[in-house]
């Protein structure tokens, strides 16, 4: 399904090149849950954005359902963002001017899909879907951000540190949410995370290592 080959990728800041990625080449199956692991600042959420067509690399290919990133125009890669994947984020990016239950709705535009409500109340917010994010703690928020990601059932999931402001307990909740969905959906989840338990209980754990790869 997403399928990587002798990609380079680097950013030049104040005249100098810093290189995320060299000559990396992986390939994810159409199902199953990928953990991507690293040091700070080694390329996890560049790894990210860039199988999901937010990013641009210097050479190689991403193919992703078929297409060719590098040859897509930016309109076409947000029409398969659209189509295809849904996001999480360790910070919430909720919209503020909107209830809960309405970012969801906006997620799935404006129809909905009937996975909406189950989805808040497996992550255990259904009685706060008609709340303002300014009216909800931390926790929830991000919880909340999930579930907009989740309610339209997308075939790839693209998660930043999806636990990353919530506590042990809620933590839990979310990560056999998770692991169910991708299990339930024959869906492709892919995390990067700090937490090396939460990295261990996917199916298979990428360890971003001198500008490639090393699955574990």
């Amino acid at each position: 399904m997403i399928t990587i080959k002798k990609l380079s990728k680097s950013y030049v800041d104040n005249s100098s090149n810093q290189k995320v990625f060299e000559n990396l080449t992986y390939e994810f199956e159409s199902k199953g849950v990928y953990s991507v692991v690293g040091s700070s600042g080694s390329g996890k959420t560049t790894l990210l954005n860039l199988i999901s067509g937010l990013d641009n690399f210097e050479s190689g290919s991403i193919q992703v359902f078929n297409q060719n990133l590098g040859k897509l125009s930016v309109e076409e890669k947000s029409a398969l963002r659209q189509k295809y994947f849904g996001f999480g984020y360790q910070f919430h990016y909720l919209l503020e001017n909107l209830s809960i239950y309405e970012n969801c709705l906006a997620a799935n535009f404006g129809e909905d899909n009937g996975n909406i409500n189950p989805t808040l109340k497996q992550l255990g917010i259904e009685k706060i879907k008609n709340k303002f994010p300014s009216k909800i703690s931390g926790g929830e928020k991000q919880r909340a951000s999930i579930a907009r990601a989740l309610s339209k059932k997308p075939k790839v999931l693209i998660l930043d540190e999806p636990t990353g402001n919530l506590d042990q307990e809620n933590s839990l909740v979310v990560q056999d949410f998770l692991l169910d969905f991708a299990k339930e959906n024959d869906s492709l989840v892919i995390y990067a995370t700090h937490d090396v338990r939460f990295a261990k209980r996917a199916d298979k754990s990428l360890n971003i290592i001198e500008h490639s790869i090393v699955q574990e």
